[in-house]
């Protein structure tokens, strides 16, 4: 069982770089839904849309985060050599909660204007 986890794992790893970049736009456009939200009063679906898929996408870092430690893999995310983050790698769990709480907060926004 623990060795199909690690082949699971160790197969999934490419992909988390790219999911995470996916999270960026994702919290990119729901920021922008947010603004459209505040200052017009329409965007509540793309707002509301877009906190569950940050909520996901968070919850997703956090297993993988919890799987990692269960399975004793390394546990960051390489992030490239992207210039403008000043850093290289993160762990799991930070990438997870930059994705679940501001997803948790568009998504309460939404919920306090019905969608017409």
């Amino acid at each position: 069982m623990k060795q199909t986890m690690t082949d699971i794992m160790t197969q999934i790893m490419p992909f988390m770089t790219p999911l995470a970049y996916v999270g960026a736009a994702v919290l990119v456009i729901g920021i922008l839904a947010w603004l459209l939200w505040v200052f017009s009063g329409w965007g509540t679906s793309l707002l509301r849309l877009a906190g569950r898929l940050l909520i996901l996408i968070g919850l997703v870092f956090l297993a993988t985060q919890a799987a990692a430690v269960l399975l004793q893999l390394p546990q960051e995310l390489d992030l490239g050599n992207v210039p403008m983050l000043g850093f290289k790698t993160q762990p799991f769990w930070v990438v997870g909660l930059i994705f679940f709480i501001p997803g948790f907060v568009l998504r309460i926004f939404g919920a306090f204007r019905p969608t017409h």
